[in-house]
């Protein structure tokens, strides 16, 4: 069985109007949502194969609080997925090597939603629902693959297990 964990990258600032989009760094609020959801992959015991991560500042940034205490066997930061449509990112991932099972993303909306839309069947109605409203920042969506090649992503559906968002996290810590 093959895994993806697409996460959106965590909140950005607006505090620099001047900046470029693709070097927005994260807010205050972004590092504590980036640490609750490092917090929920250290509960899981998650062992990352590969992270796809997008070359913006916001998704390093969100990156690098995750790699503070979980070791990914590999990183890819490309600029490429910046601004990726769904397609774009199919097209990445379709060329991971099948020694990857668990693959982690790191990107932007609407991509994100747009992507989990496309390659996951939607049995798990309650979680799309929650997706097809908002992908929030800082947000992953859990998707397992019954399949043993990703270059059978666009072909074969695969199954939403979880949607979690910071939120959630906090209100469970309380």
């Amino acid at each position: 069985m093959f895994k993806l964990y697409a996460m959106r990258h965590a909140k950005s600032s607006w505090d620099f109007p001047d900046l470029d989009d693709h070097d927005r760094p994260l807010n205050k609020r972004g590092v504590n949502s980036a640490k609750l959801i490092c917090e929920f992959f250290i509960k899981k015991k998650l062992k990352i194969d590969l992270v796809y991560c997008s070359s913006s500042k916001r998704t390093i940034q969100t990156l690098n609080i995750l790699s503070e205490k979980i070791s990914f066997k590999k990183i890819i930061k490309k600029k490429a997925l910046y601004h990726a449509s769904e397609d774009e990112i199919i097209h990445i991932l379709k060329q991971t090597g099948d020694n990857y099972k668990t693959l982690l993303l790191i990107n932007h909306e609407p991509s994100m939603s747009e992507l989990i839309n496309r390659i996951c069947l939607k049995e798990n109605s309650g979680q799309f629902e929650n997706l097809k409203r908002k992908f929030p920042t800082a947000a992953v969506a859990e998707v397992n693959f019954n399949f043993n090649d990703w270059e059978k992503l666009s072909k074969v559906k695969g199954k939403l297990i979880s949607f979690i968002k910071p939120k959630d996290l906090q209100t469970s810590k309380e």
